[in-house]
């Protein structure tokens, strides 16, 4: 019997090696930072910018936060696309806005700028569908500019879709 133990024990310390390989693997870099989904950037919006209305004018004080971005979203492929402006000073909207629920937009965009940053091209997704919508913001941030491009064709673009939705709207549905 004692022979036989001998034989196994390697095996199995093997296979809880391998487990404990594949485990780490699939989580990813950077795995233990929280709602991994999301994409983050690494440089915070630029404070010190001095900032103006998408007008000319000033926006107000200095470095005072500033967005001036174009929304397209498709629903579904065949259907009439949805095309907003968004206008933002802070986390208020300005004059030529035209996005349905600019406030709560404008909001979003000033506390999660980083929603606009392109993912991580090295991040792994669920295999899972989410939905066929498709969108586009491009425009500036604090003069960055911004071309995203959202669709919920796995688990990474669901999550930023559900973070975005102020933004974009509902899965399916209008702002």
């Amino acid at each position: 019997m004692r022979r036989r133990a001998d034989l196994w024990l390697p095996v199995l310390l093997t296979v809880a090696a391998c487990t404990a390989v594949l485990t780490a693997c699939a989580a990813g870099p950077g795995a233990s930072q929280p709602n991994r989904s999301e994409p983050r950037t690494t440089a915070p919006p630029n404070p010190g910018a001095a900032a103006s209305s998408p007008s000319g004018s000033p926006s107000g004080t200095q470095g005072a936060f500033t967005a001036d971005l174009e929304v397209l979203v498709v629903r579904a492929p065949g259907e009439a696309e949805q095309r907003w402006t968004l206008r933002c000073s802070g986390s208020q909207p300005l004059a030529g806005s035209t996005h349905p629920a600019a406030a709560s937009a404008c909001a979003l965009v000033a506390t999660r700028p980083e929603l606009l940053a392109p993912p991580a091209e090295d991040r792994l997704c669920t295999q899972q569908y989410g939905g066929p919508e498709v969108a586009t913001v491009t425009g500036t941030v604090n003069d960055r500019p911004i071309d995203r491009r959202f669709a919920r064709t796995d688990g990474c673009g669901i999550g930023e879709w559900a973070a975005a939705q102020d933004l974009l709207g509902a899965p399916g549905g209008a702002v």
